[in-house]
């Protein structure tokens, strides 16, 4: 039976991992979930499963009962570290929150099944340290990541030419450019293939999702940003390519469906029977193309950042996560998200403290930045 111990647990990511668990009752089971600020979603996990900790917002602390602990949701990587192995923790969370419970669980000696892709994307090296200290493992959720993982399994990185991440394009992938300035946030929560959660769909639209994984997969995997490509594949049913040194390439495909990965980093070397299946002959034509970095213009930014390095993936993801609030409150234009970005980069150094509170600083600087510059009325 593994514990498994979910931070983000009413979120699209989270929900999920919860059905889950729930549909392997004999291999699984949820010792503590923390939340944001859905009550109701909360309690009835609450009600459904045998807790022993709640973390949530300062306001809930007595809406749970006393068997259940309840800790503020101001301080997860406490929160982690107040429990005791063995367990797994599924970090679900949203933004760069999700750094420091991502530390405190592998510094505990926990394995975290990693679907908070911006935990790398400003703390890398950090984690990548940590990682080398404690040898507890890191498990990618994201679909990408994991189609890529099993592809690898049993195989040496050294053997490995470069892999290729598959992008969907997003909700404005056959939108005119010219017509960009004037969609909504309606129109941009429209996914194509996916239904994700609000954050990681407007991500989809400009692409920024996709420099986060490429990000993410240097990490995971070791690789050079030489060695890791993207490429748009409508379809979103080849999730990643490896080609090896030797001329094979192998390819990792399956429906949209969060659930697969999910169940792949829960179940580890087992081989669940899961109620998805995929019928091939629904997918009489596959398409694949380079992303234009015209049309895609922050992506180009991001990966020019990402190979770049340094502090300035902490100021882009802040920067951005900043932007696409204010996109998803209608306080700016789709277009403006990609102005912020590129405001905040050059706004910010790239250098300075790379600890865990040098980094945290960085991000709540560039936050009050965009909210005085963008929200205050001073641009």
């Amino acid at each position: 039976m593994k514990r498994v111990l979910l931070l983000g647990a009413t979120g699209s990511i989270g929900s999920q991992t919860v059905d889950i668990i729930a549909q392997y009752p004999e291999q699984f089971t949820l010792i503590g979930i923390a939340y944001g600020s859905q009550t109701d979603a909360a309690q009835a996990i609450v009600n459904t499963h045998d807790l022993t900790m709640v973390a949530g917002p300062s306001r809930d602390c007595h809406a749970f009962s006393q068997a259940v602990i309840f800790y503020p949701n101001d301080d997860l990587a406490a929160f982690v570290q107040a429990f005791d192995g063995p367990l797994v923790v599924v970090n679900a969370l949203v933004g760069a929150r999700g750094l420091k419970p991502t530390i405190a669980a592998l510094e505990k000696g926990f394995d975290v099944l990693l679907a908070n892709k911006e935990s790398l994307v400003i703390g890398g090296e950090l984690i990548r340290d940590v990682l080398k200290k404690t040898g507890a493992s890191l498990i990618p959720i994201d679909s990408e990541h994991s189609g890529i993982a099993q592809c690898l399994s049993h195989t040496s990185i050294d053997d490995v030419e470069k892999i290729i991440i598959t992008a969907s394009g997003g909700s404005f992938r056959d939108v005119p450019q010219a017509a960009l300035d004037e969609v909504t946030v309606d129109d941009a929560l429209n996914h194509p293939n996916w239904s994700m959660g609000e954050k990681i769909t407007i991500d989809s639209a400009t692409m920024m999702n996709k420099v986060f994984e490429i990000i993410e997969a240097h990490w995971l995997f070791g690789l050079d940003y030489d060695r890791i490509e993207a490429v748009l594949h409508r379809q979103s049913v080849v999730h990643g390519m490896v080609h090896f040194k030797d001329g094979n390439v192998l390819w990792h495909a399956g429906p949209p469906d969060m659930r697969i990965p999910i169940l792949s980093a829960l179940e580890g070397n087992t081989r669940l029977r899961n109620r998805s299946v995929f019928d091939v002959t629904q997918f009489p034509s596959l398409t694949f193309e380079p992303i234009d970095l015209t049309r895609y213009s922050l992506f180009d930014l991001g990966v020019a950042v990402a190979r770049k390095g340094g502090l300035h993936t902490t100021v882009l993801n802040a920067a951005n996560e900043e932007a696409v609030r204010l996109f998803l409150n209608k306080t700016i234009r789709f277009t403006e998200i990609e102005t912020i970005v590129a405001d905040c980069l050059t706004a910010f150094d790239n250098g300075h403290d790379a600890s865990l509170e040098g980094v945290l600083a960085l991000d709540q600087a560039v936050r009050q930045y965009v909210t005085t510059r963008y929200t205050d009325g001073e641009n």
